[in-house]
This record gives structure tokens, sequence and C-alpha cells, in this order.
């Protein structure tokens, strides 16, 4: 009787350590963190400009919480929540003050993808990764803003599309793992929508009698910094089972 229950006993604890064994290993596959970044964003092509107008990139930041859970040792599946400032700036070449109109505003984005790393060494990698956004725009139905507002020389009467909608990302980044695992990348990735986030109607010349339209499809050029933390380190040690 002492051996059989000797023998049950060493079966539960030898059971009980391989459990948490792997669920050590399931903590070591997910990762969480943040990132930071500065992003830009524009108009759409169109052959409706002006010859005096120009479309310029607009600087915006973006940051957020970010996951990813290792389905294998050089591919994950990638996560998040971001806050991204978007919008475009137009541009009159013929004004020498207040030549452009500045439009900008919050959004959501929630980004879910694939992200494959091929390792230079045990600490150096370079990634690759693609995926979908769901985005959530955080603005009015519609705007008009002006150049100058005591005496405007043209005018924007931007109109929404639709503030939630889907978009795709792509993206290339180079990283490494720090000693207690952590991992940071350095990165840049591009993301457009499928659809128009907004269209844009232009008014310009004396007395604003002449217009013209836009297109903003929502997109944005991101370059960033993300780390992410190995639960893992945060896990209570189970030593006193061995």
């Amino acid at each position: 009787m002492p051996n059989r229950l000797f023998f049950v006993l060493s079966v539960l604890l030898f059971s009980f350590q391989s459990l948490c064994a792997q669920e050590d290993k399931k903590d070591t596959r997910l990762m969480l963190g943040f990132n930071a970044g500065a992003n830009f964003s524009r108009t759409a092509n169109s052959d409706t400009f002006p010859a005096n107008f120009t479309k310029r990139n607009r600087l915006g930041i973006a940051l957020g919480l970010n996951g990813v859970y290792d389905i294998s040792s050089n591919a994950g599946i990638a996560f998040g929540a971001n806050f991204v400032q978007k919008g475009y700036k137009l541009n009159n070449d013929t004004l020498a003050i207040n030549p452009d109109i500045v439009r900008k505003f919050w959004s959501i984005n929630v980004p879910l993808g694939l992200h494959f790393r091929q390792q230079f060494n045990a600490q150096n990698f370079i990634t690759e990764k693609f995926g979908i956004v769901a985005n959530f725009n955080l603005r009015g139905d519609s705007t008009s803003l002006t150049n100058n507002d005591k005496k405007p020389a043209f005018r924007i009467n931007e109109y929404s599309t639709r503030n939630i909608y889907p978009m795709f990302y792509l993206g290339f980044a180079m990283g490494g793992t720090s000693e207690n695992n952590n991992r940071y990348e350095f990165g840049i990735t591009y993301t457009q929508s499928l659809s128009n986030d907004a269209s844009i109607m232009v008014a310009h010349s004396d007395g604003l009698k002449k217009q013209f339209p836009l297109n903003y499809r929502g997109g944005f050029l991101h370059i960033g910094f993300s780390y992410y933390f190995n639960l893992s380190n945060f896990k209570k040690s189970n030593g006193y089972f061995y």
C-alpha cells in the first residue's frame, strides 16, 4: 500500500510539474507591449488639381498597445489597439501667407495579422508583416476649414463617407531579443483602406466661386518602434515543486 501510494503521488507530482512546464511554455509564446511612432497621410491622387494647388504629406503621431502570439519559432499572430492621428494637407502654391489647410483627426485602429521572422543570429531578426485593420474614426460627419478665418483664399468642405471601415497593412521591421527574452522592433508599415473615407470639395478663386473635388481614403505610412514584454518574466517561479 505505501508503495502504491508513493507511486500515485509520484505520478501526480510529475503530472503537475509537466502541466506547469507546459503553462510556462505557453506563456513564452504570448508577448504584450506598446508601440509609438510617426505617420504620414495625404489625399488620394486626383486629375482635378488646378495648377496652383498641391497635396502635401501631413505628419501625425500614433501610439497604442500591441501583442503577438508565436505559433512557431518564426511566425506569430499579431494584434493590437492603436490611436492614430490621420488627415491631409492641401497647399495653394501662389499664396505667400497661410498657403495651406491642414486637416487632422484621431482614429482607433484594431489590427490583426501574421508576422514572419527570420533570424540573423540568436538575438537579431527581420520581420515581414501583413493583415487587416478595423478603423474607427473619431470625428463628425462633416467639417469646413479655411486657410484664413478673416479673408480666406480657399476652403475645404469635407463630407464623411464612412467612419467605420476595413483596412489592410503591409510592413517590414528589424529587431532584436533582450537577455530576458523581451522583443523590440523598428519598422515601417503601410496601411490602406478598401474604400473611401471622405469626399472633399475645395472652393477657391475670387469669392470662392470655383470648385474641384478630392477623395480621402484614410491610408497612412507609419514609421515606429514596438516593444514586447515576455509574459513568462512576470510568472511566479515554480521551483519549489522540484
